[in-house]
């Protein structure tokens, strides 16, 4: 590991597969769930069907009783799911607060919001699990026992157990793309360090690789994103970023108040100033991506894989030789090959209620999913259904690659990869990314080139530290976000008020910020 990292938490999540015809993970350990009695056989948990109440929505989704892969699980275990939303919910928020005032909670409850199912827990609505793990959930204890960094993330403030969340897996999922077609064009090779990128945009940017005779080309885009700038990554090439990093004497600092941070923004409103970046990157939105491929303007992107990679089929006729290619991130001012990326490490999860009266049986079901069968059906659905076993690996069926919507959007409408407490297998999302997205991530991962970067309210804190980090938080984005377009722009000179900014930073409590997030990662590792 280079010394001065993007800084994670140090929980890259390498779960390169979870059942045995596609290679058991190391991490995941193989054990025979366990009933309680010893009577019963198999993944059954109950003797007779049992049924729980339910509270499930996943992004604006309520759970479906009928979606095969829970209606398998149910054949599996005897344990069905009765959902307690209507189908008309699509508010997440809404619908859990609205559950949790009225007192009437269900057997079982999940949701995105982790920290807010363990203030639950803490206020008393939600089990703490960790002797009924450790009785009656053999292969949830034995992934924590294999994986101690994910039963810490597991694990809230109070040093209690209350929630079993939903692991994601930690492999990249972003990269550079550039318009293949137009460096042959022009005879140019992938940049592969900071000086040659500059001069691919460059030529982008003069020589007309679109052949069209007009200078209409936008060497570099990027549509919005969930950093907090659209420019954010590309800070990464002068090391430095908008958020916060350890330094090499393993001290948290915030990048925007350290030197390299002005650096970095003066060499990108140079580029902004010579047209290299999009004129209007800050107000084309969402659809940026779409817009400049397809008008065959846009030269070059960060972006994910599995989506990006997909034009290449989508433009094929309406644009000759179209070629968006993934390659590796360029070497940075310091020499090393980075992609900042800040996939999600755990995705919400789901925990028993107090008022549940066989909660023995509900973490049995919950220990269902960390078993190999379990497992399997959670990350792929149902075999014969949406994926068949060729050659030892899933393969995915035609009704999902090629259904009424994307292969994902398939997936989930069975019940695949739904909100539950589970660990996700990557393998899931390599059997439907289109071959060039994969080259990319296989490029990247293969190659070390992603770094994770720490984003603050990932850990766990106290209710008054939370309340007060989120608060601080949320303001000196905003104003990080607000000065950085500003100096791009032209409407303010960082050298001028660069001294002025870090003060209002402290103002708004960045100091306070790093005490609270040092504090809180030094308390669990």
């Amino acid at each position: 590991m280079k010394k001065r990292l993007c800084l994670l938490l140090a929980l890259v999540m390498v779960l390169t597969s979870v059942f045995a015809g596609c290679g058991q993970s190391e991490n995941v350990a193989s054990v025979e769930t366990s009933k309680g009695s010893g009577e019963l056989e198999g993944s059954l948990v109950s003797a007779e069907p049992v049924e729980f109440t339910y509270f499930g929505i996943f992004n604006g989704t309520v759970f479906n009783e009928e979606w095969p892969v829970f209606k398998e699980a149910a054949a599996m275990t005897n344990v069905s799911l009765k959902g307690t939303l209507s189908s008309g919910a699509s508010d997440d928020k809404q619908a859990f607060n609205l559950m949790v005032s009225s007192g009437n909670l269900p057997d079982i409850i999940s949701y995105m919001q982790i920290e807010d199912m363990e203030k639950l827990g803490r206020d008393g609505g939600l089990l703490e699990l960790t002797d009924l793990i450790d009785q009656h959930a053999p292969n949830i204890k034995a992934y924590f026992a294999a994986n101690p960094d994910k039963e810490k993330l597991a694990t809230s403030v109070d040093g209690k157990m209350y929630v079993i969340p939903k692991f994601m897996a930690g492999e990249p999922s972003l990269g550079y793309f550039v318009r293949q077609d137009w460096l042959d064009n022009l005879g140019l090779e992938q940049p592969q360090n900071l000086e040659e990128l500059e001069a691919v945009l460059t030529a982008f940017k003069e020589q007309d690789p679109n052949g069209n005779g007009q200078a209409d080309e936008v060497p570099f885009f990027q549509r919005k994103n969930t950093e907090l700038s659209n420019v954010s990554w590309l800070l990464s090439l002068w090391g430095s970023s908008l958020r916060y990093y350890m330094d090499d004497d393993g001290e948290l600092k915030f990048a925007p108040m350290e030197d390299d941070f002005v650096n970095a923004i003066k060499e990108l409103k140079r580029w902004y100033d010579k047209g290299l970046i999009d004129q209007e990157i800050f107000t084309r939105g969402n659809k940026s991506r779409d817009v400049l491929l397809s008008s065959n303007t846009g030269g070059m992107t960060i972006d994910w894989f599995g989506s990006t990679s997909t034009y290449n089929d989508k433009l094929a006729d309406s644009i000759e030789g179209f070629s968006f290619m993934p390659f590796a991130p360029p070497e940075n001012i310091n020499g090393e090959r980075v992609m900042p990326d800040k996939r999600t490490t755990v995705n919400g999860g789901w925990g028993i209620s107090a008022s549940c009266e066989d909660p023995v049986k509900v973490i049995q079901y919950f220990d269902f999913w960390f078993s190999p069968e379990g497992q399997k059906l959670i990350n792929f659905g149902v075999e014969g259904l949406t994926y068949e076993v060729k050659e030892g690996k899933p393969v995915y069926t035609d009704m999902i690659m090629n259904g009424k919507g994307n292969a994902l959007q398939n997936l989930r409408s069975e019940g695949v990869q739904y909100l539950i407490g589970m660990a996700q297998d990557f393998d899931y999302e390599r059997g439907w990314i289109h071959p060039i997205g994969l080259e990319g991530f296989e490029m990247y991962e293969k190659n070390d080139y992603y770094k994770y970067v720490w984003d603050p309210l990932t850990l766990k804190y106290s209710p008054e530290e939370e309340k007060e980090v989120i608060k601080i938080q949320v303001n000196v984005d905003s104003y990080v976000q607000e000065m950085v377009q500003k100096w791009l722009l032209g409407a303010s000179d960082i050298d001028s008020d660069y001294d002025e900014f870090v003060e209002r930073l402290k103002e708004l409590g960045i100091e306070k910020s790093i005490e609270i997030n040092t504090n809180a990662y030094n308390r669990i590792y």
